[in-house]
């Protein structure tokens, strides 16, 4: 340490304490920078023997140190000056009673590092679309509120409350509401996800679901494999783990299996994060051949598979599909929720698992929020039972597959030459790439400037692409308006063509 604390003058009989004496030292040598970020301070027995205090008065001062945020302790290495410290408060700020005039400012400087990714931004501005202003929303992937329970939920939610008022505010058991778990399990032995409800776990929404499976089977230097394009919320939580994730291409088969078997010969995978029916945003599902080999890689080489199941019940063409995880119960992770089918503002989701891992996903849940939210999974037990969410695919799935067909035929219309675009098994999204790129974030704008809004593909894909591709969601939206907001994006590329803004060449490569 830099300054010498034998030649401070302690008053020991004064009014102000030893300790507080010591605080301010401190204070002021750190604010001033005469004690560097990350320099080391005394043990409390050498400073309590260069100023001549007792041992405790000495771990007192350090304890009001790290209070103030000064000083951090390492054990076993010793207390260090905080790389960051906190902007001191001026007589203005006020004072007891007083309201602190201080601005957020400060707060900079102590939070952690987190760029805003243009995924990210994408996917921030997709979620509020639906929710202001009179663009057409083709980036939303919500359900149409019209074709969901209301009435029915808030007629189970009067039932619950008045039988059982205790079901709002008690807690529950951390895997979940038993009947509920039960239901789900009865559901899985029919679609192969689970045979038992002592597999399944309650989550908040598949989004949390996929989250804690992230974190429970991933790490920093991790690498994971994921499908792109894929689910926004999926990319991001597996690049929060800190894992490298690597990307595998999909087509009308579903994931490129050939693909991952080349990044298997390459590196250690321990996840493989995929949608093997009705692909969110391609709408394909996994061929058969490719599903039989997948299975085969993750035991042979020993990997997770992560299955998103979300968008699997909604399906407009071909037959049911067993669920990956009927297959290989141990290397398949399952994740599903009532989203896309009852309603996402409900966030009832689960996950389906079985060995170590399930019991690391209880833990994880705990940490989390203990349980899910009770009274919702009492609506969603209670609706389960019967056959109500058969009805209701039954009634909504025309519908929708009536929008699906509205938005090609309107893709035919308006952008046959200057686009390609799949067709969707079921699900809610159709995936657009342009023949010609241009710069999509240039396109994104000038497409909200005419009324429109879509999700561009940077915001769903792994890697950076020299092709510009649109995620185009049609579950909120009236034929007719699917008509007309795909004529507003064709409007606004002519414009972005016509100013020569964001033009990329044959060879070039977004910006």
């Amino acid at each position: 340490m830099s300054h010498n604390l034998k030649m401070f003058d302690l008053q020991r009989d004064g009014e102000v304490s030893i300790t507080q004496q010591l605080v301010t030292l401190f204070a002021t040598l750190i604010d001033s920078g005469e004690l560097a970020p990350g320099e080391r301070l005394p043990a409390t027995r050498a400073l309590a023997a260069d100023v001549a205090i007792n041992h405790l008065t000495a771990v007192r001062v350090y304890r009001r140190l790290a209070e103030l945020g000064y000083v951090t302790a390492a054990v076993g290495r010793g207390t260090f000056v905080r790389r960051r410290v906190p902007v001191a408060l001026g007589a203005s700020d006020g004072g007891p009673g007083g309201r602190a005039t201080d601005d957020d400012d400060w707060q900079i400087g102590m939070l952690a590092a987190r760029p805003v990714t243009y995924a990210d931004e994408m996917l921030r501005d997709s979620l509020h679309a639906p929710l202001a202003g009179d663009a057409i929303p083709l980036g939303s992937g919500y359900p149409d509120p019209e074709l969901c329970p209301s009435a029915e939920l808030a007629a189970l939610a009067a039932q619950i409350t008045r039988d059982h008022p205790r079901a709002i505010t008690d807690y529950l058991q951390v895997e979940g509401l038993p009947m509920l778990r039960e239901r789900l399990a009865e559901l899985g032995r029919e679609a192969g996800y689970a045979t038992s409800a002592d597999e399944i776990i309650v989550t908040t929404g598949a989004r949390q679901a996929i989250d804690l499976v992230a974190r429970a089977v991933l790490g920093p230097g991790d690498v994971a494999v994921v499908e792109s394009p894929t689910f926004a919320g999926l990319l991001a939580s597996l690049q929060a783990t800190g894992a490298r994730v690597l990307p595998l291409p999909v087509d009308e088969d579903g994931p490129d299996i050939d693909a991952l078997e080349r990044i298997l010969a390459r590196h250690e995978v321990k996840l493989v994060a995929l949608q093997e029916a009705c692909q969110n945003p391609t709408g394909a599902d996994l061929s058969p051949p490719r599903r039989t080999r997948l299975l085969e890689l993750a035991r042979t080489r020993g990997f997770f598979v992560l299955d998103d199941g979300v968008y699997a019940t909604m399906r407009f063409d071909g037959e049911p599909r067993r669920r990956l995880r009927a297959d290989a119960p141990s290397h398949v992770i399952y994740v599903d929720s009532l989203s896309k089918t009852i309603g996402g503002g409900l966030r009832i989701g689960w996950i389906a698992a079985s060995g170590p891992v399930l019991a690391r996903l209880v833990g994880l849940k705990i940490d989390a929020d203990i349980h899910t939210a009770a009274l919702p999974q009492y609506l969603a037990a209670a609706y389960l039972q019967g056959d109500r969410h058969a009805e209701l695919l039954r009634a909504a799935l025309p519908v929708y597959r009536e929008r699906r067909d509205a938005l090609v035929a309107a893709l035919e219309r308006h952008l046959a030459h200057d686009a390609t675009w799949t067709v969707p098994q079921g699900g809610n999204h159709i995936w657009v790439t342009l023949r010609e790129p241009v710069d999509e974030r240039i396109l994104y704008v000038e497409s909200l400037r005419a009324g429109t809004a879509f999700l561009p593909g940077g915001a769903v894909t792994v890697e950076k692409s020299s092709r510009t591709s649109m995620r185009l969601s049609f579950g909120l939206v009236e034929p007719e308006l699917l008509d007309e907001g795909v004529r507003r994006i064709a409007v606004a590329l002519r414009e972005v063509r016509r100013r020569g803004r964001g033009w990329v060449g044959a060879t070039g490569a977004l910006s």
